[in-house]
């Protein structure tokens, strides 16, 4: 059968909408017709489908002209569009996958760039979140009396959810459309939307008050509310320039997941504001993913400066510099480097703002690099603190029981913790002592219990007042962001650091003038540095507002000139 060939898009703002053609039997080939339309027509009505792509390996066939032309997609597509067909009239839609012609990267461009507006002007959003199981069917059945009683406009007053709704309910939150970074725009373009799981149907609404207990106002659950549904609840707010905004929203979608990694970034742009356009540009599906992250870079470094180093806590190995962050990690980050504009603002210290580009102590510039094409160097000034002479083991948590029995281990391991942990049922063992190591193990002991327990946190968690304050679940998980595939390290002026799992012994601690966090760097026999981690925490008050933790880059101690550059090289001159 002779495939569908796409009609070019005539208009800046020009989409194509789907027509559905219905049927009576269910088992009747999918029916379509392709109409080309503007976003600047009033007239225009169509529902636009928010889903995930699945196995694109796994393709169906839809049909157009009577069935003379087909048009190979996706299971999860055909399987949304199977469900949405109706039994009389025509439904029209808006679905990727067969609105944009995937194949002409252009065209995928352009329409990425006006996507949130193509969300907007529907008239509802649907979300298909897969089939339907046994015990999904149960779920929505309670969702269904919740909307209901929505619908008369009366309290949700309904008796809190059984385990057994609970537990579909955290099955749902487990399904892959709660983790894509697509959906965070679809769903944020509109204030209102429907939730399909098979055929059943629900409202986010229904889905809330079920999360919160109905009346009782408390979640029925430890997983967390998603993302995309925090954010249509309370839209994250635009922050002063449309940088920082990316820039958090990078951090807010980092363990989003996405096909093509360049969308990591392409997905967030309808949610940095009213400059969002600025962005425009970047959204390239010609360029490789590395030019991708460079042109971001680019943009993100005239506002945010040489804090986007603490985007490295984990070095990369792809084929641009190391000072680039890789958007693609989702390992853990910094969240005040994220949030707050001003450092010391956030501790009610004077502080200014981000600083304009002509103020920052930083400079990029280029040289040939291999086969005709141009590496860039970032130049910075700092100094070097100190070197590393041990190293703990890795610590890798792989779920919450796991990262509770760790937590519990390190804490009784070190004499100054042991107060902080119920040690009924916890026996003597040398496991968290050998994972540490005798030295590290011995210069933890000499800290006090309560200024180690926010050391190890990054001071991101709760302080311990009392001895009977035990390791809780939130403690736990602020354990997890600081020290996910990290170490301890004891550098050669006795004091500690948390390091990313990567650092070898003789690598150098660094201060460089301009950015919020120390550095790690690697140096070679030629004299040159490697950038390992631009967000190391060391276990000092030194270079910190007192009783905050904040670290501080002070100009007196600048003794020495960097220049990161090469894929992942970094020189060093001495001042």
């Amino acid at each position: 059968m002779l495939p569908y060939r796409y009609l070019l898009l005539k208009h800046d703002d020009a989409i194509r909408v789907l027509v559905l053609h219905p049927s009576l039997n269910s088992s009747d080939p999918l029916i379509c017709t392709i109409r080309q339309a503007r976003l600047s027509d009033a007239s225009l009505e169509y529902e636009a489908v928010s889903y995930t792509w699945g196995d694109i390996a796994q393709k169906r066939a839809i049909y157009f002209y009577d069935g003379a032309r087909e048009l190979l997609v996706g299971e999860n597509c055909h399987s949304v569009l199977w469900h949405l067909r109706r039994r009389h009239g025509v439904r029209l839609l808006w679905i990727d996958a067969v609105c944009i012609n995937q194949e002409n990267l252009g065209e995928r461009d352009r329409q990425v760039r006006i996507m949130d507006e193509v969300f907007k002007r529907a008239f509802n959003v649907t979300v298909f979140l897969g089939e339907q199981t046994t015990g999904s069917r149960v779920l929505f059945e309670e969702l269904a009396a919740a909307d209901r009683a929505l619908s008369l406009g009366e309290d949700c007053n309904r008796p809190s959810p059984n385990d057994a709704i609970v537990q579909e309910l955290e099955a749902l939150f487990r399904r892959p459309w709660f983790k894509r970074v697509w959906v965070l725009q679809e769903v944020c373009a509109k204030s209102f939307g429907t939730m399909m799981c098979g055929s059943a149907s629900a409202s986010f609404d229904a889905l809330k008050h079920l999360y919160f207990g109905y009346s009782q106002n408390w979640r029925v659950t430890k997983s967390c509310w998603p993302l995309a549904l925090e954010w249509i609840y309370r839209p994250p707010e635009e922050l002063s320039t449309p940088q920082f905004t990316l820039w958090n929203r990078l951090y807010e979608s980092r363990k989003c997941l996405a096909t093509d990694p360049r969308d990591k970034v392409f997905a967030l742009k309808s949610l940095i504001g009213s400059a969002q356009s600025e962005m425009d540009y970047l959204i390239n599906y010609v360029q490789t993913l590395e030019q991708c992250y460079f042109e971001i870079a680019g943009f993100l470094l005239p506002v945010i400066g040489l804090r986007i180093l603490t985007a490295i806590r984990h070095p990369h190995e792809m084929d641009m510099p190391s000072w680039i962050p890789d958007w693609s990690q989702n390992l853990p980050l910094n969240l005040y480097y994220f949030v707050v504009e001003s450092l010391g603002a956030a501790v009610g210290q004077p502080a200014p703002r981000l600083k304009p580009h002509n103020d920052q102590k930083h400079e990029i510039r280029s040289f040939p690099g291999g086969e005709n094409e141009k590496s860039f160097e970032l130049l910075v000034t700092g100094c070097r603190y100190a070197q590393i002479v041990d190293r703990s083991r890795i610590f890798w948590f792989d779920s919450t029981n796991d990262a509770e029995n760790q937590v519990k281990g390190l804490y009784y391991s070190i004499v100054s913790l042991r107060r902080f942990v119920d040690t009924e049922g916890i026996r003597d063992d040398r496991t968290m002592s050998d994972h540490l190591g005798k030295r590290i193990q011995d210069v933890m002991s000499l800290i006090d219990g309560h200024q180690l327990n926010m050391h190890l946190t990054r001071w991101c968690g709760r302080i311990m007042h009392d001895d009977d304050d035990f390791i809780d679940t939130e403690l736990v998980g602020h354990l997890v962001e600081s020290l996910q595939q990290c170490r301890i390290i004891l550098m050669d002026n006795g004091e500690l650091a948390i390091v990313p799992g990567n650092v070898r012994y003789g690598d150098v601690v660094c201060i460089l003038s301009g950015t919020d966090s120390a550095c790690t760097l690697r140096p070679d026999r030629n004299g040159n540095w490697t950038l390992v981690s631009g967000d190391c925490y060391i276990l000092t008050e030194s270079f910190k507002f007192p009783n905050y933790g904040w670290f501080l880059c002070d100009d007196h101690f600048l003794l020495q000139e960097f220049a990161s550059g090469g894929p992942i090289v970094v020189q060093v001159q001495y001042a």
